[in-house]
């Protein structure tokens, strides 16, 4: 390596020493203030995730609360499907029971509707015929 030249040396050493009378002290009230403001940052941000905390809480204990409600709903439900079930199954055996004790006057009764119907038709087929009788004669 090359040595530096003793003129190269001194103009080195005045260049350091200009420098050193250029240079300031460091301003420590800057820090100080940006320490301040990171204090208080901290301080709000702590705050906040008090209460974060704390709504948090809320929303689990109304979770739970929630949580209960449907469980007692849910065995309620389950209750009535199961009173309904065995309502279908009784109303279902007393139609039976029903249908097996017909009254004579049930019976009576129907006898009369369909007397009633049957002379219907026979009013129908006669007024029928009458009407393929006339429809007859013209077409001759």
């Amino acid at each position: 390596m090359n040595q530096p030249t003793r003129e190269e040396h001194e103009e080195l050493k005045r260049r350091v020493e200009k420098l050193e009378q250029q240079t300031e002290p460091i301003k420590v009230t800057r820090i100080e203030i940006e320490q301040k403001d990171i204090n208080i940052t901290l301080d709000n941000h702590t705050a906040m995730l008090q209460e974060l905390s704390r709504q948090s809480d809320r929303h689990t204990q109304a979770f739970q609360k929630i949580m209960e409600i449907l469980n007692t709903h849910t065995e309620s439900i389950s209750a009535l499907q199961a009173d309904v079930a065995n309502v279908k199954a009784t109303q279902s055996d007393h139609g039976e029971l029903l249908k097996a004790t017909a009254t004579k006057d049930d019976i009576a009764a129907l006898k009369a509707t369909q007397d009633e119907q049957g002379q219907r038709q026979d009013k129908m087929d006669s007024k029928l015929d009458l009407i393929l009788q006339l429809l007859q004669q013209r077409g001759e």
